[in-house]
């Protein structure tokens, strides 16, 4: 036989292989029980029944007195740090929760949960219902909707925040009156992150055929980021202009002690009409001058990076801000977060205990500013491995919430998504389904039942779900989670694909062959579009349309499809042999 035939069959069988063990790895996931970790966790805030209603259990009529049960899992005495402050209820002790993975383990799973990579945070398209909705998030006039430029009040901020936050800025004083505003329309926004993205996903695969790992995470990280804005674009495009209204307050306070200089004055133009490139080379050239900005100058200059998503910069600036200034707020809270987002707990934990520190000392002015100083904490405790140090902080944090907010708002969902991530992390899949429930019932509450906010949760939900073979309950959340994505991604967006995909295999899972096939004639047309009609992803696709068409008793269709798919792998194998001569063969699928 042809040796570029038995390649191909090779490949062929190395794939449904794959598809196996998968299959099988999912049984085995479902198996594991809680009792065989090796501690308990029993839910970091377990509670009977509905457990956001637990957070108010002992409520008296006036909402003053509110409790939260947590965990039952044991502690050795002297175990909660100082950090989590007093018990919310003098009656309730707060109980730590023990966690079945060892203090100070690598968290390989714990980076998963927190970049959850492209197939959580996706791209939107501009629409004008975007633009609208984006004029309504930030307060603007009535009539400004209709303006070309859109502007931004620093003294009005967006009220929502989403389950997977964006960039986080600092909220300074509202800006002195001669300084310009910021006119950034929605649409430049939209399209200069769109064109980043595109161009990070060139350099990713790049980086990917090169093996060079250290860029490919490195790229997979910025992306992450890139979509998290795109997925929320009325978010993000007003954190943004806030961020650059907040940079020319700086730079204004420059101009103002230094006079008039064409340099200052073109960064100060350039940033107003959304171009922070000036703005960045003339902090550059000002760092560490005058001595009393200089804390402000490398915190702006951390910002301006983190908004065209160079995180390794950020955080260089971010870190010579809080050395500069060790009890700013806004500098800790900046570093903490973006240094968790790199994985550098060891740097992040200390900066953002302080963070918690500060908000404690001022909690009677602003009781929410420590609340969700805690939950920061929190959850990176978790994902450092440092869980029993979480449980206190997430039980202040929520009842303070539950207390100020109300136990139905979209904060506490955060709080849930974050603790229900958790229970994944540790194999508690029950446990992590229902705290996933909980929180997509409290975000749709207040975004709407297929609002983009949705789409993480929805994601973490339906997956595990079809992990667990509880493919009925898969299929309607992958339909709206599909519906979502819909319309807010570009048509040939490669995540749209990866959905389509997992509703696909969950309605071939149900019997619902002719479905299945619908989802897999969009993804052919989408990796046609992307790859072009002879890339082995293709071949792919057409091989589960044979499956499919063999089910629905349609011999002829099947076998054009199964036909062109090992032309395809064939044409594949010869490609690589004449490229990598006696090289082992390897194909990208």
């Amino acid at each position: 036989m042809d040796g570029s035939i038995v390649g191909a069959l090779l490949v062929v069988v190395l794939l449904v292989a794959y598809l196996v063990w998968k299959r099988w790895a999912a049984r085995k996931r479902a198996e594991m029980r809680p009792d065989s970790a090796p501690v308990s966790t029993a839910a970091l805030l377990e509670s009977t029944g509905d457990p956001v209603a637990a957070l108010d259990r002992q409520a008296v009529q006036d909402g003053t007195a509110i409790t939260a049960s947590l965990a039952d899992a044991e502690m050795e005495s002297g175990q909660v740090e100082s950090e989590a402050g007093p018990t919310p209820s003098a009656d309730e002790p707060v109980v730590v929760p023990e966690i079945g993975i060892a203090e100070g383990e690598p968290p390989a799973a714990a980076e998963s949960v927190f970049l959850v990579l492209d197939e959580i945070l996706q791209p939107a398209r501009l629409t004008k219902a975007v633009a609208e909705e984006t004029a309504e998030s930030i307060k603007l006039p009535a009539a400004a909707s209709d303006r070309e430029i859109l502007t931004f009040n620093l003294s009005e901020e967006p009220e929502e925040k989403s389950v997977v936050g964006v960039v986080a800025c600092a909220s300074p004083a509202a800006a002195a009156p001669d300084v310009p505003t910021i006119r950034l329309t929605l649409e430049a926004y939209a399209s200069r992150m769109n064109s980043m993205e595109d161009r990070h996903r060139t350099l990713l695969a790049q980086a990917i055929a090169d093996q060079d790992d250290g860029q490919r995470d490195r790229l997979q990280r910025e992306l992450v980021i890139m979509n998290d804005k795109l997925a929320l674009i009325t978010d993000s495009y007003a954190a943004e202009v806030a961020c650059y209204q907040q940079v020319l307050n700086i730079l204004e306070q420059l101009r103002q002690g230094s006079g008039p200089q064409p340099v200052l004055d073109g960064a100060i133009a350039g940033l107003g009409d959304g171009n922070a490139g000036p703005a960045e080379a003339c902090l550059a050239e000002w760092d560490g001058q005058p001595p009393a900005m200089a804390d402000k100058i490398a915190f702006s200059r951390g910002q301006l990076a983190e908004c065209r998503v160079d995180l390794q910069q950020a955080l260089i600036q971010y870190r010579q801000a809080v050395a500069l200034s060790p009890d700013d707020p806004h500098c800790l809270h900046a570093a903490g977060r973006l240094a968790r987002m790199l994985y550098n707990y060891k740097e992040s934990i200390p900066w953002l205990r302080s963070l918690v520190g500060l908000a404690r000392r001022n909690s009677t002015d602003d009781p929410l500013a420590l609340a969700f100083a805690q939950r920061e904490l929190a959850y990176t405790y978790v994902l450092a491995g440092q869980h029993r140090k979480a449980g206190p902080l997430y039980k202040e944090s929520m009842v303070a919430m539950a207390k100020k907010l109300g136990r139905d708002h979209h904060e506490l969902g955060i709080c849930w998504f974050q603790i229900g991530e958790f229970q994944e992390m540790s194999g508690e899949y029950e446990k992590a389904i229902s705290l996933y429930k909980d929180a997509l019932v409290i975000v749709e509450k207040q975004k709407g039942v297929e609002h983009p906010a949705l789409v993480a949760i929805l994601v973490r939900l339906a997956a595990l779900c079809a992990e667990l073979e509880m493919e009925k309950e898969a299929v309607p959340l992958y339909e709206r989670l599909v519906r979502i994505q819909e319309k807010v991604l570009r048509p040939n967006h490669l995540q749209l694909a990866n959905s389509l995909n997992s509703l696909g295999e969950s309605y071939r899972l149900v019997g619902r062959y002719e479905d299945a096939e619908s989802c897999y004639q969009k993804i052919l047309t989408i990796h046609e579009a992307t790859y072009g009609p002879d890339h082995p992803g293709v071949a792919a696709v057409l091989q589960e349309l044979a499956k499919l068409n063999s089910n629905l008793r349609r011999p002829e269709e099947a076998r054009q499809y199964k036909e062109r798919a090992t032309a395809i792998f064939q044409k594949s194998v010869e490609m690589q042999k004449n490229k990598g001569g006696d090289e082992s063969l390897t194909l990208e699928l």
